[in-house]
């Protein structure tokens, strides 16, 4: 189990990421997507209008450094109701004071996937591929970019706002070449000697081939040599039956589970 400052680090730095990467977001997508981040409490609310998706529509590590308020939750939910937003989700991280209570009395429901929050300590990995993986800079933002979205199934658009990460100070990016053919990515963003792990992703018709895994070891190497000296992703807990590739890899790489963490959504009583 993760202390509370341990869960304190790695809520943040999850958090930092994403307000960085919305913050990144080119001015004409973020028109055309309707794409907006705010800091609330210690807190972000993350709203991607036209991508009606729970990765892009949330508000999350409310109540984690600090008691969460009620005005704080009523806030991002009014924010998601006045951007037409149907899909979104509110993280309960583990020990945020009051959060739990708070979704209750607005009538808020668990959803479906739970996501498990990883941790890891500063431990080399073994890279063992071959694939070739390569930080790249501003010449290799389209791979990057390009990559994650179709590896992700977004529109092509989103290939121009994750590759303009590339560059952005604490950001590192990775993409697995198959000869001159880039087929996979991954992000480490870092600050404050943790390091957090993103944006990994791999085309359909190149799974199985251990991309992810050689881009978790060289991110996880990677925070080393920068002085993390904690580590940290998440993805969604497979239900019983499903196949849960990135679950197994990152527990392959040596992170283990420093909690799940619950989504609370709207219920049928009070949907948007």
């Amino acid at each position: 189990m993760a202390s509370r400052r341990e869960i304190e680090r790695i809520e943040a730095i999850e958090r930092d990421a994403w307000l960085d990467l919305y913050e990144a977001a080119p001015a004409s997508l973020r028109q055309s997507l309707g794409i907006s981040q705010q800091r609330l409490d210690d807190g972000a609310l993350l709203i991607c209008r036209v991508i009606d998706n729970i990765q892009f529509n949330r508000l999350g590590y409310v109540g984690v450094s600090e008691p969460a308020r009620a005005g704080t939750l009523a806030a991002a939910l009014e924010a998601f109701r006045a951007a037409g937003v149907k899909n979104w989700i509110v993280h309960v991280a583990d020990g945020a004071d009051g959060l739990a209570e708070l979704c209750a009395a607005r009538r808020l429901v668990a959803h479906p996937r739970t996501w498990a929050k990883f941790i890891r300590d500063a431990r080399q990995a073994r890279v063992d591929t071959s694939l070739s993986i390569r930080e790249v800079s501003s010449d290799g933002a389209y791979d990057f970019g390009a990559t994650a979205a179709a590896g992700f199934g977004m529109p092509p658009a989103m290939g121009e706002w994750l590759g303009n990460v590339v560059g952005r100070p604490r950001w590192r990016c990775f993409v697995a070449y198959d000869s001159a053919t880039p087929i996979a990515s991954g992000a480490l963003y870092s600050d404050n000697n943790c390091g957090w792990l993103g944006v990994g992703a791999t085309l359909p018709l190149a799974r199985r081939r251990g991309g992810q895994s050689a881009l978790l070891a060289t991110r996880i190497n990677a925070a080393i040599e920068a002085g993390c000296d904690l580590l940290t992703t998440e993805t969604g807990i497979p239900h019983e039956g499903e196949p849960g590739p990135s679950f197994t890899n990152i527990q392959r790489a040596g992170f283990t589970i420093a909690y799940p963490r619950p989504n609370m959504q709207a219920g049928a009583a009070n949907a948007n």
